[in-house]
């Protein structure tokens, strides 16, 4: 036979009980275009003469040895066929549609995007059932980017002119072979109608041809030339995570924006890497050391891959909740990501710049360098007259007693002025004594109120009931310094500090249940508050957790 012309093959089964189709699996290389079948019954006298018979369309895509073997319909089967597929000595159908495949670049490293673009030329012919055998090279993974078709005129002739594209990575070095691409469709004979051109919308599948033979014309076949790539092994002495792309870019966002850093606030931070050539896939997750004066929670990285008419676009999004635990100037570390250039064939590194933040106190808090001015009467230095008194004469004298009078009565006066402030001061005494234990009352019945609303949250409430309970039960313990976040209550209890971190991610990374405030919930409830308050910070006064006065 000829390649790429269509034969039949019959197969026959009389007076077969429970004759089922034969099985054509064992047939290789050749292509089935279509089947039929036809079942017949006759009677002649008494007897009773049953037929059954499956037809075959097939061809041959490729010159080369076939075999049709044995096939099976019931007890019986047929015996086996030897073909022989030969090129014709002219193969006009080449020059009706061609296949050019441009590959580039043709020499790369492991993982580097090249880029094939397969073209379908059409000339002359109008054509529909159109295939292609897909590109399967072996270690390479391969993927398509985009599809157009258009039209062109050539010495006199239409065209009709597809063009896919593909971008291959290879897996290893050595060399990548890219097969042949092989083509196939149905000419249509008399037909005037462009819009079956370019049908590549059901790859494979060549429909139902009914008689195939009137009704269709040619079966056109065409294939492209293999293609061969130079895989190059890794740059010698290089070590880390590999990345070949053209460009790589970082940027920053905060939000709020501009960010406001204040001890206890949460701010997020967003990182995205932008890389030319590469899948999202491929570009490492971040790493970089904060320093313990800031917490992060970071979320799940978002990963996506753009396909472009020049390739890919690979982009990595990572976000953290950023929460300083105390004010002054922190600095944010440098973030770093290497790769290689394939335009310049060398090691690049992409650098964010390491940046100094000033975290401002919390709201309404007191700065830890101000302290309280004292005044002390007997401290103040006041402004004395100095009477320098000279030797008088006699007839002076008079004036000494005067001066001398006005200062007894004056001694007089201001040891009134002794006894009465006396009295008044002890007075304020009783009345200030009387105010700091109704102050102590009050703390201690909203410290109780505080821990019952930590308790209730714990039990039913989300992570920010729980968070606003916590910080308004801190502000109840230490009234005089309260804390600024979480992370500040976890510093002065450590036993909440496990079950806040859990508490914290839950808020800001989402990536805990809440089952996690469990351990928080038992934790709470077991703590002994008023006596490591007492014992470990000295400037609280408050007895019992649950005071017994109702």
């Amino acid at each position: 036979m000829v390649v790429g012309e269509m034969f039949r093959l019959h197969v026959e089964a009389k007076n077969v009980v429970d004759a089922e189709e034969p099985d054509l699996s064992g047939i290789h290389g050749l292509q089935v275009l279509n089947r039929s079948v036809q079942n017949q019954t006759s009677f002649v006298g008494t007897s009773i003469s049953r037929t059954v018979s499956w037809t075959y369309v097939m061809l041959a895509p490729s010159s080369g040895n076939y075999l049709i073997p044995a096939l099976r319909v019931g007890n019986e089967q047929t015996s086996p066929i030897a073909l022989k597929a030969v090129e014709s000595s002219h193969n006009p159908q080449q020059e009706i549609v061609r296949l050019d495949v441009e590959v580039t670049p043709k020499i790369v490293y492991p993982q580097q995007q090249i880029r094939v673009r397969l073209r379908i030329i059409r000339t002359g012919v109008q054509l529909e059932n159109e295939s292609l055998t897909p590109f399967e090279p072996t270690g390479a993974q391969i993927e398509k980017l985009n599809q157009t078709s258009y039209q062109n005129v050539k010495n006199g002739k239409r065209q009709l002119i597809t063009e896919i594209s593909y971008v291959l990575l290879a897996g290893k070095s050595g060399t990548l072979v890219l097969p042949q691409v092989r083509y196939q469709g149905d000419e249509i004979r008399g037909g005037n109608s462009p819009r079956n051109f370019g049908n590549f919308g059901n790859l494979g599948n060549f429909g139902n041809f009914g008689n195939l033979f009137q009704k269709r014309g040619r079966r056109i076949f065409s294939t492209s030339d293999p293609q061969t790539i130079e895989v190059k092994p890794l740059p010698s002495g290089f070590k880390g995570w590999w990345l070949p792309a053209k460009n790589l870019e970082i940027e920053e966002k905060w939000q709020p924006n501009p960010p406001v850093f204040r001890v206890g606030e949460p701010l997020t931070r967003t990182l995205e890497i932008q890389a030319d050539g590469v899948f999202g896939n491929q570009i490492p997750e971040l790493t970089f050391e904060l320093p313990e004066t800031i917490k992060a929670y970071t979320d799940q990285a978002l990963i996506e891959t753009e396909k472009t008419t020049e390739g890919l676009k690979g982009k990595r999004t990572e976000k953290w909740a950023l929460i300083p635990s105390q004010p002054g100037k922190i600095e944010l570390p440098e973030i770093i990501v290497d790769w290689w250039d394939i335009s310049r064939d060398e090691f690049r590194r992409t650098i964010l710049p390491a940046r100094i933040i000033d975290v401002l106190p919390a709201l309404g808090s007191v700065p830890e360098n101000s302290a309280p001015i004292e005044t002390n009467p007997e401290k103040m230095e006041t402004n004395q007259t100095k009477i320098v008194l000279s030797r008088e004469s006699a007839q002076e004298a008079g004036k000494a007693f005067i001066w001398q009078a006005l200062a007894f009565g004056f001694a007089l006066l201001w040891g009134g002025t002794l006894f009465l402030w006396y009295f008044k001061n002890k007075n304020k005494t009783s009345t200030a004594k009387s105010n700091y234990d109704n102050i102590i009352q009050n703390q201690a019945f909203e410290l109780k109120e505080a821990t019952k609303k930590v308790e209730k949250a714990l039990r039913s409430g989300g992570a920010e009931t729980i968070q606003a309970a916590l910080l308004k039960w801190g502000s109840s313990v230490w009234a005089e310094n309260p804390p600024q976040g979480l992370e500040q209550i976890g510093e002065r209890v450590p036993e909440l500090k496990n079950g806040i971190k859990a508490l914290n991610s839950v808020l800001y990374g989402k990536l805990q249940k809440n089952d996690s405030f469990e351990k928080l919930q038992q934790n709470f409830c077991e703590l002994s508050i008023s006596d490591k308050i007492h014992k470990n910070y000295k400037h609280s006064q408050l007895t019992p957790l649950y005071p017994d006065s109702k």
